[in-house]
């Protein structure tokens, strides 16, 4: 391997396998505070097709409830850096079902997918890796380690 290369990797695997994933949790919760903005918002957005599956299993101002409360919770474990607790792990198994339900659901409402949903289909899989992560306990660096 090249120095260069060498280099990019060695940071790539610090990232992604001794971090606590600060940002991406923070993306979550902006994502999902902006989720909850816009079914709050007044009218009805779930009359569009692509929310078909999502209309079937709550009402709008329900689902922006659960994503409003999402966004507060994964605030709060930021705020506390309680990253790898038996609540922050729970909650980030329950926070990748959310993100991941509304995926497929949102691809199962419309043929073709609509490309505007690349965003929520990386989030849920950044959501599945914080689980991941959350659960386990590295001994050694963390973000600070590196400094991130």
């Amino acid at each position: 391997m090249t120095q260069p290369f060498h280099d990019v990797y060695a940071r790539m695997v610090r990232v992604i396998f001794y971090s606590d994933l600060h940002g991406t949790r923070l993306i979550l919760a902006l994502a999902e505070a902006m989720w909850a903005i816009a079914l709050f918002w007044p009218g009805n957005t779930f009359d569009r097709p692509t929310y078909l599956v999502m209309s079937h299993v709550m009402s709008e101002h329900a689902w922006a409830l659960l994503f409003a409360a999402s966004a507060v919770t994964q605030l709060g474990i930021l705020i506390r850096c309680d990253y790898h607790s038996t609540f922050a792990t729970v909650f980030a198994g329950w926070n990748s079902v959310l993100w991941t339900f509304v995926v497929i659901a949102m691809y199962l409402s419309v043929q073709p997918p609509p490309a505007a949903i690349s965003g929520e289909t990386t989030l849920a899989l950044a959501a599945g890796w914080v689980w991941v992560r959350s659960g386990l306990k590295v001994k050694g660096c963390r973000a600070n380690d590196y400094g991130v």
